[in-house]
């Protein structure tokens, strides 16, 4: 079994029950010939970068699953022949892509996690910061009525 990402774009004239059945028969499609679903989102109603079948905008879904080679062959046939789907693509993801995303996940999740800790950290800090000078904590910028050069 491999890992694949298909990219397909539905007809935007149809209605969201109708977009949700699209979807469902392609998740049963997969899951019938002995593949199964990892990840399925739909993006929604997006402009398309040009006009595709008198389209100029389309209903993005990606979906994430695992499947024999075989059967690919046998989903973009689907895709050709659907009248609602008006653009599709099927990637294949080898193991070094799946790799390097499973990394860059942990990466961003550490990252948020420090973002986190550094802001629990500075508003714990006791340094009292709320501009109680004479001025507001704030600097004047301005000159200084000792250097004005006219004589009054």
């Amino acid at each position: 079994m491999r890992t694949y990402e298909a990219l397909y774009i539905i007809n935007p004239e149809l209605d969201d029950s109708a977009i949700q059945t699209i979807t469902t028969d392609v998740e049963q499609l997969i899951t019938n010939n002995g593949g199964s679903i990892v990840r399925s989102d739909v993006w929604g109603r997006r402009k398309l970068a040009y006009t595709i079948q008198k389209h100029t905008e389309g209903v993005y879904v990606v979906l994430r699953f695992t499947a024999d080679p075989a059967f690919v062959h046998k989903l973009e046939q689907y895709f050709k022949l659907s009248e609602t789907v008006i653009r599709s693509m099927v990637l294949y993801l080898d193991a070094k892509t799946l790799k390097l995303e499973e990394q860059q996940q942990r990466q961003y999740e550490e990252d948020l996690r420090q973002s986190a800790a550094r802001r629990s950290h500075s508003d714990d800090d006791d340094d009292d910061d709320n501009g109680d000078d004479e001025d507001g904590g704030y600097r004047h910028r301005g000159r200084d009525s000792r250097d004005d050069d006219d004589d009054d």
